[in-house]
């Protein structure tokens, strides 16, 4: 499943009060500037995989998305297990000028079974995570925790969770 966010820029006719035309931001020259720089590289990421152990960056499903309003990309690198764990984090960088900076770090519940998936949805970045019932077999949560984040200006923070039920995990009858 994958989420595309698109931005459209509403103009206006000028007719405001007072007359005046309203002010509209271009958009930046270097929107996806964080797509060239080896995220790979940074301490963080060195750290983390550390830290986990085990695992690889999965560059080729890094998500890029705005989440700060900048009109820039974000980048949302997953760190994958290589196996039927799944994604065992997640890290989140913006740029700084040229320098990543790290907004949001994301790791695995080790009581959990299932692994993590960031998404783009309705202009709102979301973490979904399985969490698995005693009768659940491994391959199927019947519960989805969502996670959706906002940005408060420097870093990514919960802005609430919620459990829907995992479609993929519904029991056949």
């Amino acid at each position: 499943m994958l989420a595309v966010a698109f931005s459209i820029a509403c103009g206006s006719d000028g007719n405001q009060a007072g007359g005046s035309k309203p002010r509209v931001s271009p958009t930046p020259a270097d929107v996806a500037k964080i797509r060239g720089i080896d995220l790979s590289k940074t301490n963080d990421v060195q750290n983390m995989l550390r830290q986990l152990g085990s695992g690889t960056l999965a560059t080729r499903e890094t998500l890029y998305v705005d989440v700060t309003g900048d009109q820039r990309e974000e980048a949302f690198i997953p760190i994958s297990s290589g196996g039927t764990l799944g994604n065992l984090a997640y890290l989140g960088f913006t740029l700084k000028g040229d320098t990543p900076m790290l907004i949001l770090t994301r790791t695995l519940d080790r009581s959990n079974a299932g692994g993590l998936r960031l998404l783009f949805e309705d202009g709102k970045l979301v973490e979904y995570s399985g969490e698995y019932g005693p009768q659940d077999p491994n391959c199927c949560p019947s519960v989805l925790r969502k996670t959706y984040f906002r940005w408060d200006g420097s870093r990514l923070q919960v802005e609430k969770e919620e459990k829907v039920p995992n479609p993929a995990g519904q029991k056949k009858e």
